[in-house]
């Protein structure tokens, strides 16, 4: 039962009132008795009075507050007050579900930390998108993940690039995989996030956005049984979406800064840079380092003849082929116009030039169509120059290139399509040991044609 204290005024607060006054008689009639003890008693009694009317007269005063201070206990503000059981149980689904959702927020800042240590650390797509989906499965939950890549010259076209369904995870950045965008689809027509609930649950997208430049969306199938606040769920997939498009925005960065845009092909100034880390390991551990030059065989007659445009796309091919051919640790790079360099560690001078040979054989091969339909193609040809890395005899990477393009131009003068390093013949004795490797007739006469005739006319 709560504690009710009465009120002075009240017929239940006058014992309170008549106690001081009860005991200051009691201290008058002490008073009579004689000798050292009534005097005792007398003063006891009297003292105890006192106290009792400055209590009453306080409790008077105060008695307003103390019932306010117990009417607060009564309301449940206080640890002695009775609370109905439906308050209780409401107030711990309340603290379950503010727990819940400050977990869920301490989960989604770790998978966005998580996203933005991927944008540091890696430029290869195939990680990003691989690390990238790790994340994505743990904070989701989800029963599949598809990130596309927006194509296309109107940005209008979505291509698969990422999936991940249950544990398992693909990746072809070529856009190979099979899935169909579908809330993706609307997602990019709408510019805005799309989610919907449905019987066979919860489906929604985001656009992958990085600078203002739309890269991609990102779409999302969660399983039934697994409903989430639209509202919240949306603000997750942006958050998580922004940081994934800063994450693929990189590479695509990287590329811009050591790729040449028309070859596809690393820079010259990356070149520069892998060289000077390549031949320091070289001199400190005498791994064996190799380089290969390419030089096309009658570019600047094919840009003459065909034009620029027929120019860039043999350029183009040839890199393509050159691509196709090295090993997946060689490294090529356009070095100039129509110049290639292939940079081959581990490799020394013998199995450099075979590496060439087989360059030399495949750019050699069909002729490369032009892009204005023409026919036939251009018939292409490259001559090669090889050198291996010798601390002593090339100091500096001036030196090293110089050697390696001695052989080039030695390849050039002695015929074109062919491979000269170290190792070759000198000029003078290969008339009298063995003929100097020359051109196929019948491809020799092919090219020719190709650069005397234009348009049907004789050039």
């Amino acid at each position: 039962m709560p504690v009710r204290f009465p009120s002075p005024a009240s017929p239940q607060g006058l014992p309170l009132l008549a106690a001081p006054a009860a005991a200051l008689g009691l201290a008058a009639w002490a008073s009579w008795v004689p000798g050292e003890a009534g005097r005792a008693l007398t003063a006891a009694t009297a003292a105890l009075g006192g106290a009792s009317a400055v209590l009453a007269l306080a409790f008077a005063l105060d008695a307003a507050r103390v019932r306010r201070a117990f009417a607060h206990l009564r309301r449940g503000k206080g640890a002695l007050a009775w609370v109905p059981p439906e308050r209780v149980e409401r107030r711990a689904r309340q603290h379950h579900e503010a727990v819940a959702q400050l977990r869920r927020q301490v989960e989604q800042l770790s998978a966005i930390r998580d996203l933005a240590l991927i944008a540091n650390d890696d430029t290869s797509l195939e990680r990003i998108f691989e690390r990238a989906m790790h994340v994505l499965r743990g904070l989701l939950d989800p029963r599949e993940i598809v990130i596309y890549r927006v194509e296309g010259p109107e940005q209008d076209r979505l291509v698969p690039v990422a999936v991940a369904s249950g544990e398992r995870t693909r990746v072809a950045p070529d856009g190979s995989l099979p899935a169909t965008p579908r809330e993706a689809l609307r997602a990019l027509e709408d510019r805005r996030t799309i989610v919907e609930q449905g019987a066979g649950g919860t489906r929604a997208a985001a656009l992958l956005v990085a600078d203002g430049e739309v890269m991609g969306a990102l779409e999302v199938r969660l399983a039934a049984g697994s409903e989430r606040d639209p509202r919240e769920l949306t603000r997750e997939l942006e958050a998580l979406a922004k940081h994934i498009a800063l994450a693929l925005r990189k590479p695509a960065l990287y590329d811009r800064a050591v790729l040449d845009a028309l070859t596809g092909l690393h820079t010259k100034r990356h070149f520069v840079e892998r060289m000077a880390q390549l031949m320091a390991q070289g001199a400190r551990l005498g791994a064996p380092l190799s380089l290969i030059l390419v030089d096309i065989d009658r570019f600047k007659q094919v840009n003459d003849v065909h034009g620029h445009v027929a120019g860039d796309a043999v350029l183009a091919e040839v890199a393509r082929r050159v691509r196709a051919t090295v090993r997946a640790y060689d490294e090529a790079f356009r070095y100039g116009g129509e110049e290639l360099v292939v940079v081959a560690p581990e490799t020394d001078l013998d199995a450099a030039v075979a590496l060439a040979e087989r360059l030399r054989r495949d750019i050699r091969g069909a002729p490369v169509g032009l892009p204005q339909g023409e026919t036939p193609g251009i018939p292409v040809t490259a001559s090669f120059g090889v050198a291996t890395y010798d601390p002593d005899a090339h100091p500096t990477l001036e030196a090293f290139i110089a050697a390696a393009d001695q052989h080039l131009y030695a390849a050039k003068h002695g015929g074109r399509d062919q491979v000269r390093s170290a190792r070759s013949p000198a000029p003078e004795a290969a008339g009298a040991a063995a003929p100097a490797p020359t051109p196929a007739p019948t491809a020799e006469a092919a090219f020719a044609a190709a650069l005397l005739v234009a348009d049907g006319e004789v050039m």
